[in-house]
């Protein structure tokens, strides 16, 4: 398997060898697990801008070790494979692959982003296309619908709260894009079928999102969300589900593509990090009695997703990861 740049004079990466075992007139028998043996540090979108808005073509890797592949399935035009391994420190991981012939979207606009002035999307690594240097915004196609399923581990006391905090961003968009429903049985994320939100306990640090996105065109293909089962522990349960809808509404947003906007100032949207306090009284006032989605969210999600003007002049502050003195409120 190798990696084919799209620069003239660029050279192929070697992703993966993979074994042929046996080979007849109409198939071959190969080795996933001897082939995939090692897991790439990189990052398949510039999220975070740690370096600012460039490909450093980090290569690093680290070997995995006792290699058990513990299935192996067709999802439609997808091959799915889960593999259990060990690092070099003894730790398990746990890796999902998702492999497919490649294929465009004919239906999806990418969305060119050109600076980090004025708002944030995480972007594709940049591309030579006619001569210059080209990064496009991970969004969804909006021909669709944008679903997202609810797993069953969420509590039935605050799937509602989940739900609300999903739903926000069709305030910000302006149309009823975005859907909610109960994951089928048996779903969890990740899910090459489902954009899932999975409730989960505290082994890991914080919640967080991931995607999946085309890197040719920033189109996101799915996406999961982990929400840390400790972000209800504080206050009664009318704050901890406000708290709740904050959050929910703060990772769907990286989901859909924004970045965070640590910019200070007058609340302006769901991608800042607020206090506790601040963040029940955004849950309760704006994503689950209010009318309209925070001025910075309705203007950027309408300008990337549905081509809408954008006034520079107008449109709160924007800060994010890895610019000069910007770091969250809290």
């Amino acid at each position: 398997m190798v990696e084919e740049s799209h620069t003239a004079g660029s050279s192929r990466r070697l992703l993966a060898t993979v074994p042929v075992l046996s080979e007849t007139p109409t198939a071959l028998t190969v080795d996933f697990n001897a082939g995939f043996n090692k897991i790439f540090d990189e990052e398949d979108r510039t999220g975070e801008d740690y370096y600012g808005r460039v490909d450093k073509h980090d290569y690093s890797s680290f070997p995995l070790f006792r290699r058990r592949m513990l299935s192996v399935s067709r999802r439609g035009p997808l091959l799915v494979l889960t593999q259990q391994a060990f690092n070099e420190s003894d730790s398990p991981v746990l890796v999902h692959y998702y492999l497919s012939r490649y294929h465009s979207n004919p239906d999806f606009e990418p969305f060119e982003t050109k600076n980090l002035d004025h708002f944030g999307f995480y972007e594709t690594y940049p591309q030579r296309e006619s001569g210059r240097t080209v990064l496009y915004a991970m969004k969804f196609d909006i021909h669709k619908p944008i679903v997202f399923a609810l797993s069953a581990e969420i509590p039935a006391g605050y799937r509602d709260a989940v739900r609300d905090g999903v739903l926000y961003w069709n305030k910000a968009l302006g149309l009823p894009l975005v859907h909610v429903i109960d994951a089928p049985d048996g779903v969890t994320a990740p899910n090459p079928e489902y954009n899932v939100i999975q409730w989960v306990g505290d082994r890991r640090v914080a919640s967080t999102s991931h995607i999946q996105d085309d890197p040719l065109t920033g189109e996101i293909l799915h996406a999961h969300i982990f929400i840390l089962s400790r972000s209800v522990k504080h206050g009664d349960l009318d704050e901890q589900n406000n708290h709740l809808r904050y959050l929910v509404a703060h990772e769907v947003g990286h989901a859909l593509g924004l970045r965070h906007n640590f910019a200070r100032g007058p609340v302006s949207t769901v991608m800042n990090y607020f206090d506790f306090e601040q963040e029940v009284r955004i849950g309760h006032e704006v994503i689950r009695s209010g009318d309209d989605a925070l001025e910075y969210d309705r203007n950027v999600v309408r300008h990337v997703y549905l081509g809408e003007p954008l006034d520079i002049d107008t449109l709160p502050a924007f800060c994010t990861d890895g610019q000069s003195g910007c770091a969250p409120l809290h």
